[in-house]
């Protein structure tokens, strides 16, 4: 190396090495490193997740002012009360029919037979009286006067107790209980021939007009 005073050249001065790091110290660096590491990452999470948040809100807000999608149950087929009635059903049922009876003081022609339970015409009709006053009644006790009572009186009541005791083998129930005769079938000979073929009219697939005894229903 030149002397810059021109004294000629310097020899090169050796330069101590840095001593090498202990294991400790290693340590301690990789440690700083990895929380440096660990909070840039838990920075970035909870910005994202902040964000996602935020859209998540949103969503749920504009999913809020939607209107439910209507949904059209399917239709169901009408069934008599004795079909579907629960015990409680049948319990209720009796304990109005009992109810009728005792605040009505009915005549001994005109009350509900205690056998009415069997006869399953007679409980379709009083668990159809039933719902009517049970709707009259509520409508009775409106805020407004009304006549929903009365006119339940004069349009269902009589009228269904009349026919309870003239139009069902109840009839025949007023000193004992008589089992009801259950109902003949459908005749299928006559409904067959009741039946419209391919073309859409009534009568046989071959053509010809059937006969059928009207009295036996039998095919002739």
């Amino acid at each position: 190396m030149t002397d810059p005073s021109g004294g000629g050249e310097h020899p090169e001065v050796d330069r101590p090495e840095a001593e090498p790091l202990s294991e400790w110290d290693r340590l301690i660096a990789q440690v700083t490193e990895l929380d440096s590491l660990v909070r840039t990452v838990a920075w970035g999470v909870q910005h994202e997740t902040t964000e996602l948040r935020g859209a998540l809100d949103d969503l749920v807000a504009r999913v809020a002012e939607l209107e439910p999608p209507e949904v059209e149950e399917p239709e169901r087929e009408p069934q008599a009360f004795v079909d579907y009635a629960t015990a409680e059903d049948w319990q209720a049922l009796a304990a109005w029919v009992d109810w009728l009876v005792e605040t009505y003081d009915l005549l001994p022609s005109k009350t509900v037979l205690p056998c009415w339970p069997a006869h399953r015409g007679v409980v379709e009709e009083l668990a159809a009286l039933r719902t009517a006053w049970r709707m009259a009644a509520k409508a009775g006790r409106g805020p407004k006067p009304n006549d929903a009572l009365i006119y339940w009186h004069d349009r269902w009541l009589h009228s269904c107790l009349a026919r309870l005791r003239e139009n069902f083998q109840q009839k025949s129930c007023a000193d004992k209980h008589t089992a009801p005769r259950p109902g003949k079938p459908t005749n299928p000979d006559l409904l067959t021939a009741a039946l419209p073929d391919s073309s859409g009219e009534a009568g046989s697939d071959d053509g010809e007009d059937e006969r059928v005894d009207t009295a036996t229903g039998e095919v002739l």
